[in-house]
Protein backbone atom coordinates (compact mmCIF):
# COMPACT_ATOMS: atom_id res chain seq x y z
CA UNK A 1 0.00 0.00 0.00
CA UNK A 2 1.37 3.66 -0.80
CA UNK A 3 2.16 6.25 1.61
CA UNK A 4 -0.97 8.29 0.31
CA UNK A 5 -3.34 5.43 0.89
CA UNK A 6 -2.05 4.89 3.94
CA UNK A 7 -2.34 8.54 4.97
CA UNK A 8 -5.84 8.72 4.03
CA UNK A 9 -6.32 5.07 5.71
CA UNK A 10 -5.46 6.37 9.10
CA UNK A 11 -7.18 9.74 8.40
CA UNK A 12 -10.37 7.43 8.40
CA UNK A 13 -9.93 5.67 11.55
CA UNK A 14 -9.04 8.70 13.21
CA UNK A 15 -13.11 9.61 12.12
CA UNK A 16 -14.27 6.89 12.85
CA UNK A 17 -17.93 6.77 13.06
CA UNK A 18 -18.36 10.40 12.88
CA UNK A 19 -19.44 12.85 9.91
CA UNK A 20 -16.86 14.38 8.21
CA UNK A 21 -18.49 17.67 8.71
CA UNK A 22 -19.10 16.92 12.54
CA UNK A 23 -15.22 16.19 12.48
CA UNK A 24 -14.07 18.87 10.38
CA UNK A 25 -15.81 21.58 12.71
CA UNK A 26 -14.45 19.96 16.25
CA UNK A 27 -10.77 20.67 14.57
CA UNK A 28 -11.58 23.60 12.26
CA UNK A 29 -11.32 22.25 9.08
CA UNK A 30 -12.93 22.47 5.67
CA UNK A 31 -14.90 19.48 5.70
CA UNK A 32 -14.96 19.35 1.59
CA UNK A 33 -11.39 19.32 1.89
CA UNK A 34 -11.66 15.89 4.54
CA UNK A 35 -13.84 14.64 2.33
CA UNK A 36 -11.78 15.15 -1.00
CA UNK A 37 -9.22 13.47 0.56
CA UNK A 38 -11.10 10.46 1.73
CA UNK A 39 -12.94 9.87 -1.33
CA UNK A 40 -9.47 9.97 -3.22
CA UNK A 41 -9.48 12.99 -5.36
CA UNK A 42 -7.08 15.24 -3.46
CA UNK A 43 -3.53 13.42 -2.76
CA UNK A 44 -2.29 13.83 0.59
CA UNK A 45 1.23 14.78 1.03
CA UNK A 46 3.94 15.20 3.62
CA UNK A 47 2.93 18.86 4.36
CA UNK A 48 -0.76 18.49 3.95
CA UNK A 49 -0.17 15.76 6.68
CA UNK A 50 1.76 17.68 8.91
CA UNK A 51 -1.19 20.43 8.84
CA UNK A 52 -3.33 18.06 9.33
CA UNK A 53 -1.72 16.82 12.81
CA UNK A 54 -0.89 20.05 14.17
CA UNK A 55 -4.68 21.31 13.72
CA UNK A 56 -6.08 18.06 14.98
CA UNK A 57 -3.19 17.31 17.62
CA UNK A 58 -1.46 14.49 16.65
CA UNK A 59 1.69 12.76 17.53
CA UNK A 60 4.21 13.61 14.48
CA UNK A 61 4.01 11.37 11.61
CA UNK A 62 0.75 9.59 12.70
CA UNK A 63 -0.42 11.04 9.53
CA UNK A 64 2.89 11.59 7.63
CA UNK A 65 4.53 8.24 8.24
CA UNK A 66 1.43 5.77 9.35
CA UNK A 67 2.25 2.87 11.65
CA UNK A 68 1.34 0.02 9.91
CA UNK A 69 -0.91 -2.70 10.81
CA UNK A 70 1.08 -5.98 12.62
CA UNK A 71 0.93 -8.08 9.99
CA UNK A 72 2.51 -5.53 7.51
CA UNK A 73 5.79 -5.07 8.53
CA UNK A 74 8.17 -6.56 11.35
CA UNK A 75 8.64 -4.84 14.64
CA UNK A 76 12.55 -3.45 14.57
CA UNK A 77 15.29 -3.23 17.58
CA UNK A 78 14.97 -7.26 18.58
CA UNK A 79 12.46 -9.01 20.46
CA UNK A 80 10.62 -7.19 23.25
CA UNK A 81 9.98 -8.54 26.79
CA UNK A 82 7.48 -11.41 27.00
CA UNK A 83 4.98 -8.74 28.57
CA UNK A 84 4.57 -6.73 26.09
CA UNK A 85 1.65 -7.95 24.36
CA UNK A 86 -1.67 -8.11 25.82
CA UNK A 87 -3.34 -11.69 26.06
CA UNK A 88 -6.83 -10.26 27.43
CA UNK A 89 -8.59 -7.44 25.48
CA UNK A 90 -10.43 -4.94 26.55
CA UNK A 91 -13.90 -3.64 25.27
CA UNK A 92 -13.18 -1.64 22.46
CA UNK A 93 -15.85 0.16 20.85
CA UNK A 94 -15.65 0.77 17.91
CA UNK A 95 -14.56 4.46 16.84
CA UNK A 96 -13.52 4.93 20.74
CA UNK A 97 -11.19 3.32 23.23
CA UNK A 98 -11.15 3.07 26.87
CA UNK A 99 -10.31 4.99 29.42
CA UNK A 100 -8.22 2.93 32.16
CA UNK A 101 -6.33 5.61 34.36
CA UNK A 102 -4.32 8.88 34.20
CA UNK A 103 -0.78 9.61 34.39
CA UNK A 104 0.68 12.04 36.71
CA UNK A 105 3.74 13.58 35.16
CA UNK A 106 5.63 15.15 37.20
CA UNK A 107 8.79 17.48 36.77
CA UNK A 108 11.57 14.68 36.31
CA UNK A 109 9.54 13.61 33.12
CA UNK A 110 8.14 10.15 34.57
CA UNK A 111 4.37 9.30 35.84
CA UNK A 112 2.45 7.20 37.97
CA UNK A 113 0.07 5.81 35.69
CA UNK A 114 -3.21 4.97 38.01
CA UNK A 115 -4.13 1.85 36.15
CA UNK A 116 -8.45 0.51 36.31
CA UNK A 117 -8.59 -3.22 36.67
CA UNK A 118 -8.11 -4.88 33.16
CA UNK A 119 -11.88 -4.77 31.38
CA UNK A 120 -12.91 -1.54 33.34
CA UNK A 121 -12.50 2.25 32.60
CA UNK A 122 -13.81 6.01 33.39
CA UNK A 123 -15.34 6.18 30.00
CA UNK A 124 -13.52 6.41 26.77
CA UNK A 125 -12.32 8.65 24.06
CA UNK A 126 -13.62 8.86 20.11
CA UNK A 127 -11.19 7.40 18.07
CA UNK A 128 -10.51 4.36 16.09
CA UNK A 129 -8.24 1.68 16.81
CA UNK A 130 -7.26 -1.38 15.02
CA UNK A 131 -5.59 -2.73 18.39
CA UNK A 132 -7.97 -5.01 20.48
CA UNK A 133 -6.38 -4.18 23.65
CA UNK A 134 -6.01 -0.18 23.04
CA UNK A 135 -6.78 1.79 26.13
CA UNK A 136 -6.04 5.57 26.96
CA UNK A 137 -4.56 7.45 30.09
CA UNK A 138 -5.69 10.87 30.83
CA UNK A 139 -2.72 13.58 31.60
CA UNK A 140 -2.13 15.15 34.56
CA UNK A 141 0.11 18.23 34.91
CA UNK A 142 2.19 20.45 32.77
CA UNK A 143 5.44 19.18 32.66
CA UNK A 144 5.06 18.05 28.93
CA UNK A 145 3.05 20.87 27.53
CA UNK A 146 3.02 21.96 24.73
CA UNK A 147 3.60 18.42 23.83
CA UNK A 148 0.80 16.79 25.86
CA UNK A 149 -1.40 19.20 27.54
CA UNK A 150 -3.21 18.92 31.03
CA UNK A 151 -6.17 16.81 30.78
CA UNK A 152 -5.28 15.70 27.32
CA UNK A 153 -5.18 12.23 26.43
CA UNK A 154 -2.74 9.44 25.11
CA UNK A 155 -4.00 6.75 23.34
CA UNK A 156 -1.71 3.75 23.76
CA UNK A 157 -1.56 0.01 21.39
CA UNK A 158 0.34 -2.47 23.33
CA UNK A 159 -0.21 -5.05 20.22
CA UNK A 160 1.23 -2.39 18.04
CA UNK A 161 4.48 -2.43 16.42
CA UNK A 162 7.04 0.24 16.47
CA UNK A 163 10.12 1.70 14.80
CA UNK A 164 13.26 4.30 15.67
CA UNK A 165 11.13 7.73 15.95
CA UNK A 166 8.04 6.21 17.17
CA UNK A 167 6.79 7.52 20.91
CA UNK A 168 5.98 5.05 23.30
CA UNK A 169 5.12 4.18 27.05
CA UNK A 170 7.95 2.93 29.26
CA UNK A 171 7.28 1.20 32.04
CA UNK A 172 10.06 0.04 34.21
CA UNK A 173 10.83 -2.81 36.73
CA UNK A 174 11.55 -0.29 39.68
CA UNK A 175 7.70 1.17 39.03
CA UNK A 176 8.73 4.00 36.51
CA UNK A 177 6.92 4.72 33.66
CA UNK A 178 7.35 7.34 31.20
CA UNK A 179 6.64 8.83 27.32
CA UNK A 180 9.89 8.70 24.86
CA UNK A 181 10.69 8.22 21.91
CA UNK A 182 12.41 4.90 20.72
CA UNK A 183 15.99 5.35 19.40
CA UNK A 184 16.90 1.66 19.02
CA UNK A 185 17.72 -1.91 20.82
CA UNK A 186 21.06 -3.30 20.45
CA UNK A 187 22.43 -6.16 22.29
CA UNK A 188 20.01 -5.90 24.89
CA UNK A 189 20.34 -2.41 25.25
CA UNK A 190 17.10 0.02 24.45
CA UNK A 191 17.87 3.74 23.90
CA UNK A 192 15.23 5.97 24.69
CA UNK A 193 15.24 9.78 23.68
CA UNK A 194 13.12 12.48 25.58
CA UNK A 195 10.12 14.65 24.17
CA UNK A 196 11.91 17.50 25.83
CA UNK A 197 14.88 18.07 24.07
CA UNK A 198 16.57 19.37 26.63
CA UNK A 199 16.51 16.13 28.76
CA UNK A 200 19.22 13.69 28.33
CA UNK A 201 18.61 9.95 26.49
CA UNK A 202 17.51 6.78 28.92
CA UNK A 203 19.42 3.52 28.44
CA UNK A 204 17.81 1.02 29.57
CA UNK A 205 18.92 -3.16 29.68
CA UNK A 206 16.27 -5.33 28.93
CA UNK A 207 15.67 -6.71 32.56
CA UNK A 208 15.14 -3.33 33.45
CA UNK A 209 11.86 -2.82 31.23
CA UNK A 210 8.52 -4.43 31.96
CA UNK A 211 6.61 -3.45 28.75
CA UNK A 212 7.34 -0.47 25.72
CA UNK A 213 3.48 -0.11 24.45
CA UNK A 214 3.44 2.02 21.08
CA UNK A 215 1.08 5.50 21.60
CA UNK A 216 -0.76 6.02 18.80
CA UNK A 217 -2.31 9.39 19.46
CA UNK A 218 -2.84 12.41 21.81
CA UNK A 219 -6.01 13.09 21.72
CA UNK A 220 -8.22 16.48 22.82
CA UNK A 221 -9.77 16.26 25.78
CA UNK A 222 -13.00 17.06 24.29
CA UNK A 223 -13.06 13.73 22.55
CA UNK A 224 -13.96 11.65 25.86
CA UNK A 225 -17.24 10.43 26.59
CA UNK A 226 -18.11 9.57 30.77
CA UNK A 227 -19.39 6.16 31.37
CA UNK A 228 -22.73 6.08 31.31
Amino acid sequence: MDINKLRIRALGALIGDQKTKDFAEKHNLDASYISQLLNGHRPMGEKAARNLEAKIGLAPNSLVMPTQLPDEHPAQGGALPASNVETEALPVLKGSVPVVGKAKLGADGYFEALDYPVGHGDGRILISSTDPNAYALQVVGHSMHPRIKHKEYVMIEPNRTFVPGDEVLVKTSDGRAMIKEYSYRREGTWRFDSVNPNESPVFLEDDEIVYVHFVGAIVKSSRFIPSP
